[in-house]
């Protein structure tokens, strides 16, 4: 007698579950949390509004030099950094402005570091 006829005749309760290949399990809902970004310092995703946009702009001489996109309206490609100096220092440190922005040379990052400062500050308050 072979597996299957000994379980039928055990009756209907005794029957070992079928697994459903088309039907899987359903999947617990995701909240929809909006876009996510990516930070360049850390590399640790992060909803959009809990970062800062870096742009490249340029000072008064025309040197290429690192700015927050306060309003996230600034043409041009950006970085997404969060407002920690830790991890701006890791930014620096892995030289992702540059590859993120795809901009050879050297960038000035005075103003985005005293913007962050302004922002980390603002936030521990």
């Amino acid at each position: 007698m072979t597996r299957r006829g000994r379980l039928s005749e055990a009756g209907p309760d005794d029957r070992l579950p079928v697994p459903r290949r088309r039907t899987p399990d359903p999947a617990p809902p995701v909240p929809d949390q909006g876009p996510a970004r990516t930070c360049v310092g850390c590399r640790a995703t992060a909803h959009r509004s809990s970062l800062l946009r870096v742009v490249l702009g340029h000072d008064d001489a025309g040197d290429p030099v690192l700015v927050v996109d306060e309003r996230r309206r600034m043409p041009g490609r950006g970085a997404w950094l969060h407002p920690d100096l830790h991890c701006l220092e890791l930014a620096v440190r892995r030289r992702a402005f540059p590859r993120a922005l795809r901009h050879a040379g050297p960038l000035g990052g005075e103003v985005l570091a005293a913007a962050v400062a302004r922002h980390a500050g603002h936030d521990q308050q």
